[in-house]
């Protein structure tokens, strides 16, 4: 069953009346939003949470007022909750609930577990590269449905006009850091990039007010990057934050949010993901700020190129065809040793 024909059959009318499309039914995974989102809600809010994964089936087929009594709450307090995971209203959250079991239902999911595509230690090797490619196509699905054109745009404007663009993550979201700023200053634009805190704070006087610092954070709650945002907010530099928690109190302080989507797993996996969805939100905003200034990041990127090509090309040539000639790697080492201790003398 195709997934828009399982919303037809769960939905009946409902998918005829709504001018909603498939794509915008699926902008936020539902099982993600209200898992990552547990946390954040009050208590009755999190009922509904619960509810919503543990019988998804059950309230497909159920009004707001069936939901409510189901979550022992009321229908406002159901349609807080619908808004806090990011949609409009209860009717949202049902349709992109059955978009979701749709998806989920294409994948050939088999079990709870499986649902989420998780990785079992007894899975043959076919069907551990089958339920990763699944995570990371659903994944980068999910934060291209989360894009903000609107806060990419601006984000642009504010690194154009920057000296300077700083980037810093914690863990392996700093790798995604290090990616930015490399593609940053391959198209031309001044970067640097901070391997830990000590770092950061230690170079915050190359900064000014003009300046953009681009912080990396699944969770948005670490807390030695929440020390670099403030002091570098204190001398009034720009904060973008690329997040998996619109709510994480980074979030809350940055000046642009980018959100990514990835469930973060008990095993290594979820940084896996999360890393994906982050390095798809970095190109978003490397490629649109190449986009802006065409010219000039032509010109740098051809240039780091031709600079890369003739570095190759007039290193060092190491053969083995001289090899017996120089003698065995002992022999060279001891010849090379012996070399600088005279020249030394």
């Amino acid at each position: 069953m195709g997934c828009e024909t399982f919303l037809r059959v769960a939905l009946g009318e409902t998918m005829n009346s709504s001018s909603q499309t498939l794509v915008e039914f699926n902008r936020i995974d539902p099982f993600l939003a209200a898992k990552n989102n547990l946390q954040n809600l009050g208590e009755q809010e999190q009922r509904c949470a619960e509810l919503l994964l543990q019988e998804p089936n059950l309230i497909i087929k159920s009004s707001i007022a069936e939901f409510a009594k189901l979550a022992k709450t009321s229908q406002a307090t159901v349609v807080r909750f619908a808004k806090k995971l990011g949609f409009a209203g209860y009717p949202h959250l049902k349709l992109a609930l059955v978009a979701a079991l749709g998806f989920q239902v294409g994948s050939k999911a088999q079990s709870a577990e499986e649902l989420e595509l998780g990785i079992k230690p007894d899975d043959i090797m076919g069907t551990m590269i089958e339920k990763l490619m699944n995570t990371t196509i659903s994944t980068v699905r999910m934060t291209r449905n989360l894009v903000d054109q609107e806060v990419i745009q601006h984000l642009i404007e504010s690194i154009s006009s920057a000296n300077l663009v700083g980037t810093y993550g914690a863990g392996a979201s700093n790798l995604v850091a290090k990616d930015c700023q490399l593609k940053f200053a391959r198209l031309g634009k001044a970067a640097v990039h901070f391997h830990d805190n000590h770092q950061a704070l230690s170079s915050i006087g190359m900064f000014s007010s003009n300046d953009v610092l681009i912080l990396v954070s699944h969770t948005g709650k670490t807390a030695e990057l929440l020390t670099v945002m403030r002091e570098f907010k204190a001398r009034n530099v720009k904060v973008a934050t690329i997040t998996n928690d619109l709510h994480s109190e980074l979030a809350k302080q940055s000046d642009f949010v980018l959100l990514t989507q990835a469930e973060r797993k008990t095993i290594r996996i979820g940084a896996t993901v999360s890393r994906v969805a982050q390095l798809f939100i970095v190109d978003c905003l490397t490629l649109a700020w190449a986009q802006r200034s065409w010219t000039s990041a032509k010109s740098a990127s051809e240039a780091a190129s031709d600079a890369v090509m003739r570095s190759n090309n007039t290193g060092p040539q190491l053969t083995t065809e001289n090899w017996p000639d120089i003698g065995s790697i002992p022999v060279r080492v001891r010849k090379s040793s012996t070399s600088r201790g005279k020249n030394e003398r």
